[in-house]
């Protein structure tokens, strides 16, 4: 009788072990980098602070060595260089991600060039996800990921396409600045608190279909010189897209607007929006 007890244990157990995920220090995949090999994980946690400012591949940006800072002394700018494709595939991270991180002491600031392919496609960040800066010279994938705390990825630039459809934002999701030279995909991705797109760049198609803004919704200042497509999009809190600017006819088909929406001096190809191109909503 008691072997089948501890039998029947097991067995409840099983799918519990078998879903386990492999856990890998974050030590490791920057040793990975440093080796120039190509990273690769699937339904692993990374433990640990995965710092990609701390690989040997760092230099100084002399353009900008020595400039002096409005408060500080000179300031010091330096870029690490991933040259290998990174593919992460339903990770979870339990440590910070950073591609950004400025030293207050030594007014030193580090950022990051992914020269390949980049996916985080199906992970959860659950510490710090700092991409501020950073610049993607390949594909950045980073649909049905999960922030469990601030996206940072202002002043980003990527090269082509970025996908964050179905993305889960649960804090602030910051995207000021950011120039996006290809399409931007956020489809069905949910903004929990603010939405940042203030001064982006949108000279492709800007995707957000179906996106869910539980926060407001900052597209301030923003250029859409294609299509803007917010077709049954919710809006639960103030929509603002005051100064924006739209070079056509912006799709707000089936979308919610419960919060305010401001559109003061947007422009639709020169001219003043009006509340007309809302009506089919």
């Amino acid at each position: 009788m008691k072997q089948c007890t501890i039998l029947l244990l097991a067995a409840l157990l099983l799918p519990a072990w078998g879903f386990a995920k492999t856990q890998v220090p974050a030590s490791r995949i920057i040793a990975q980098v440093n080796e120039g090999k190509a990273v690769q994980y699937s339904d692993a946690e990374i433990i640990g602070t995965l710092d990609f400012t701390s690989i040997r591949d760092t230099t100084a940006d002399e353009r900008q060595e020595g400039i002096k800072g409005i408060f500080n002394g000179p300031t010091s700018t330096y870029w690490s260089q991933v040259r290998v494709p990174l593919a992460f595939s339903r990770c979870v991270f339990r440590g910070d991600v950073l591609a950004y991180v400025h030293d207050d002491a030594a007014d030193r600031t580090t950022n990051v060039i992914f020269h390949k392919d980049a996916s985080f496609a199906g992970c959860e960040f659950q510490g710090k996800s700092h991409f501020k800066y950073a610049q993607f010279k390949g594909q950045a994938d980073f649909k049905n990921t999960t922030y469990g705390s601030e996206a940072l990825f202002k002043y980003a630039k990527f090269s082509v396409d970025s996908d964050f459809s179905a993305a889960r934002f649960q804090d602030d999701a910051n995207f000021k600045y950011v120039e996006f030279p290809a399409t931007a995909v956020f489809t069905d991705a949910v903004f929990r608190r603010e939405a940042n797109f203030k001064y982006a760049e949108f000279p492709m198609a800007a995707d957000f279909e179906k996106a869910g803004f539980q926060g407001e919704a900052n597209f301030k200042y923003a250029r859409f010189r294609a299509a803007a497509i917010f077709a049954d999009a919710a809006f639960q809190r103030p929509a603002n897209f005051k100064y924006a600017k739209f070079s056509q006819n912006p799709d707000f088909t089936g979308s919610d607007l419960t919060g305010s929406s401001d559109f003061k001096y947007a422009k639709v190809q020169g001219k003043p929006f009006t509340h007309d191109l809302l009506k089919n909503r």
